[in-house]
């Protein structure tokens, strides 16, 4: 009596290429149905990778490609590998190359630092790498500083100045007023300026160094960028000590 048993498809994958950064690899992979019935395929498995689910239907003795999305380790390192693809019990390989992703996290994300104009103070963040290659902390660069409500306070004494002048000249007014309370840039560099390993957090000094002419009792403020990271530094320079009152002249004796 001849079976009525359904047959199990056939299954035929192929894969070339899939690539990005480690957590959106994508590709495609080719299957074959060499089956009698429709091949639903729920899923596209890569050795080592979590798969995104994928929902394709390829028809009998048709074929399809289907679109693989594939989330690895954060800390994966770049390079291309080869890699084992299985689509039900079809199996082959394809290239995988992991695209360099570089991404750290600062915390507190905001630090807020005095001293004299010109003086060196330190401030202490951890730098958190999240990506998949070193963050190098040898060349932090240089902060612009904003004064904290500069342009407020130039736009109010441009107005009481040149209001009755008209527009263009209170707009030059307050264009000079703005020039005036720039000031140079503020100088950071790492104490310890070896790289930050992937998966690596470290606390890392700062050391700032304040530019000398800062208006003492002035609070200003800039942002420190590192690898798409922000740190919000707030300076305040500090007041200019109080000069001596004069010796009083000794009587003649």
């Amino acid at each position: 009596m001849p079976s009525t048993r359904p047959r199990r498809p056939t299954v035929r994958a192929s894969a070339s290429l899939l690539a990005g950064p480690p957590r959106r690899v994508t590709g495609h992979v080719e299957v074959e149905n060499r089956g009698a019935e429709a091949l639903r395929v729920r899923a596209v498995e890569v050795a080592g990778a979590r798969a995104v689910p994928v929902a394709s239907t390829v028809a009998p003795g048709d074929s399809a490609r289907v679109r693989v999305r594939l989330r690895l380790d954060p800390h994966t390192p770049p390079g291309r590998r080869e890699v084992e693809v299985m689509v039900g019990d079809a199996r082959t390989t394809a290239v995988l190359e992991v695209a360099e992703h570089p991404r750290v996290r600062v915390t507190p994300p905001a630090v807020a630092v005095s001293g004299a104009p010109g003086a060196t103070v330190t401030s202490r963040v951890v730098v958190a790498n999240l990506g998949n290659v070193p963050v190098p902390l040898d060349r932090l660069g240089a902060v612009t500083l904003d004064e904290d409500g500069g342009v407020c306070r130039s736009l109010d004494g441009a107005l009481r100045a040149e209001g009755e002048n008209g527009l263009q000249a209170v707009l030059d007014e307050a264009v000079r007023r703005i020039a005036g309370t720039r000031v140079d840039r503020l100088r950071v560099r790492a104490g310890d300026p070896s790289a930050v390993e992937p998966g690596e957090a470290r606390a890392v000094d700062l050391e700032l160094r304040l530019p000398g002419d800062l208006d003492p009792g002035r609070t200003y403020q800039g942002m420190l960028r590192l690898v798409g990271a922000s740190l919000l530094v707030q300076v305040t320079a500090d007041a200019a000590p109080a000069k001596p009152a004069p010796a009083k002249a000794r009587r003649a004796q």
